[in-house]
């Protein structure tokens, strides 16, 4: 073998031997999906989820799945709560990684289109790119050195019981700054919905122009409009973004109802960038992409 031939596929090893596996994955109704195995059962479709906490089962997707249905838990959705049922021990490939003894809530989303979520307990142990321009999502080891950070931004990730993956962030009004905690929902097909408390606190309503109104459906399967008002300017880290919609949430239970998290980016916004989350250092890096300029509503 050609010496520098056999140099660069050292090279290449050393660079690239931390990437523990790469899964492709699709975005439909602006949420990512990838196919994944549980158990027994390969090439399930489950909801890529950095809102939810735990991991999830849809219960159309029973008749597929080998589950031993052992407990309950109480499931906390956008506008509400209520108890589901729970299986326990269970066994999910993604890629190459096995995670054994895994938890899953059952909940029934009244729809065969997909089997199951994807939430942050499988997560943790990781750290993960999601990559839009190439639609694949890659899991490092923890403290990996090698992973290519260049034109990325830095961000303090703030991880906490109530909601597992959170930023700061600025809506900026006549130049005054509304300043909050914000999650990052890649399970929403949506732009930015603010929470009720923090609305009512600032008087967004009265402040924005109202551009409409839409449907939405939390995971307790009940629906709830919001109007879609007009945000000049919105702020994250160094970063501006001008002429966003937002949408304003009324609920009075559940977590759009936090008093202590301004509102949830979902995927339709963050999907503009590329996002590596380092869940155990508590840092997140944002590198914009292809999608930027791309049309929130088609």
């Amino acid at each position: 073998m050609h010496k520098s031939l056999l140099l660069f596929l050292i090279i290449s090893q050393i660079c690239f031997s931390q990437t523990l596996t790469s899964i492709p994955f699709t975005v439909e109704n602006n949420c990512i999906y990838f196919h994944c195995k549980i158990n027994e059962t390969d090439s399930l479709k489950l909801l890529f989820d950095t809102g939810a906490d735990g991991s999830v089962i849809n219960e159309n997707a029973l008749k597929k799945i080998s589950l031993k249905i052992d407990g309950e838990a109480e499931n906390i959705g956008s506008n509400g709560k209520n108890m589901v049922k729970t299986s326990s021990n269970n066994i999910i490939c993604l890629g190459s990684i096995v995670k054994r003894n895994v938890e899953f809530s059952i909940i029934q989303f009244n729809t065969d289109k997909f089997d199951g979520i994807i939430g942050t307990n499988l997560m943790m142990d990781n750290i993960i790119e999601i990559d839009y321009n190439k639609n694949i999502i890659n899991f490092y080891s923890i403290n990996d050195k090698t992973i290519n950070l260049k034109n990325y931004t830095k961000n303090k990730l703030i991880i906490s019981k109530e909601y597992p993956t959170l930023i700061k962030a600025s809506l900026v009004i006549d130049g005054k700054k509304y300043k909050g905690i914000f999650g990052l929902d890649t399970g929403a097909d949506d732009i930015l919905t603010i929470s009720e408390p923090f609305q009512r606190e600032n008087k967004l309503v009265e402040k924005l122009p109202k551009m409409g109104s839409v449907t939405a459906t939390g995971s307790n399967n009940v629906s709830y409009k919001m109007d879609i008002l007009l945000c000049p300017e919105i702020t994250i880290g160094k970063r501006c973004f001008y002429r966003i919609p937002i949408t304003i949430s009324n609920s009075s239970e559940g977590i759009d109802a936090s008093k202590n998290i301004a509102g949830f980016f979902g995927n339709l916004f963050l999907q503009k960038h590329n996002i590596i989350i380092d869940y155990s250092n508590k840092e997140i890096y944002f590198k914009v992409n292809n999608n930027l300029y791309k049309d929130f509503y088609q």
